[in-house]
């Protein structure tokens, strides 16, 4: 699916949640209104930005290139802690011992970063792959349960009730790019190391048939839309 097919059927997807939990239209004005809606929009691009031609990653940049670009950045923080380290430890005097010293630690924290990257990461980034999958929603979800409990409970009220409501958004939007997907003739691996792929063939990414279902879910967004104001 392309980007706009994935944000109108997320988009319905949240109109049927709101409306199905009697979800009054005047709360999306509010802090958790603001943020569910925010966070469906966000979920819907995640899962591809493992696809260097997404609209994603063109305005930002593909997973395999911001790891690239992470491991220079990474080894250097590590080196100077690390070299931090020696130097109280073994008291290194020389300017000469210094520098080779940090030269021979940058050389192998290079090193070793970019054979855990390319053996244990990269993989996880092919399209449709670990990012299209449940298992990387739970890692996703992983990730902003440590982030709530470390930072939000100390935080004001309103920005607890915007980070909930995006939370709830971006599970809305990552679980509906992935069934739009499997929709493809591609599909997903929704279990995710396991081989297994989900296809239901209903037509092909970009095709007529994606164009045709972009402006019916367009249709059911704007009837909807009208049924939760005139309720």
């Amino acid at each position: 699916m392309i980007y706009k097919t994935h944000i109108s059927l997320n988009i319905l997807f949240l109109q049927v949640i709101l409306r199905t939990s009697n979800v009054q239209l005047q709360e999306i004005m509010t802090p958790w209104g603001i943020g569910i809606l925010s966070g469906t929009i966000v979920g819907s691009f995640i899962p591809d930005i493992d696809a260097p031609k997404s609209e994603i990653s063109k305005r930002l940049l593909p997973a395999k290139t911001l790891l690239n670009l992470f491991i220079p950045l990474l080894s250097i923080i590590l080196t100077f802690s690390i070299f931090t380290f020696l130097h109280q430890s073994f008291k290194l005097t020389t300017t000469e011992g210094k520098s080779i010293t940090f030269l021979m630690l940058f050389m192998i924290i290079v090193a070793l970063l970019n054979l855990l990257f390319n053996i244990l990461l990269k993989p996880l980034f092919e399209h449709r792959g670990f990012l299209h999958s449940l298992t990387g929603l739970i890692f996703l979800n992983i990730l902003f349960l440590i982030f709530y409990i470390n930072n939000l409970k100390n935080l004001p009220i309103n920005f607890v009730k915007l980070y909930n409501g995006f939370y709830v958004g971006i599970n809305i939007g990552y679980i509906g790019h992935i069934i739009g997907d499997s929709f493809t003739y591609q599909g997903i691996r929704p279990f995710y190391p396991a081989k297994w792929r989900l296809s239901l063939k209903i037509f092909r990414t970009n095709s007529p048939q994606e164009k045709i279902l972009f402006y019916i879910l367009n249709l059911a967004n704007f009837v909807l839309f009208l049924k939760n104001i005139l309720q």
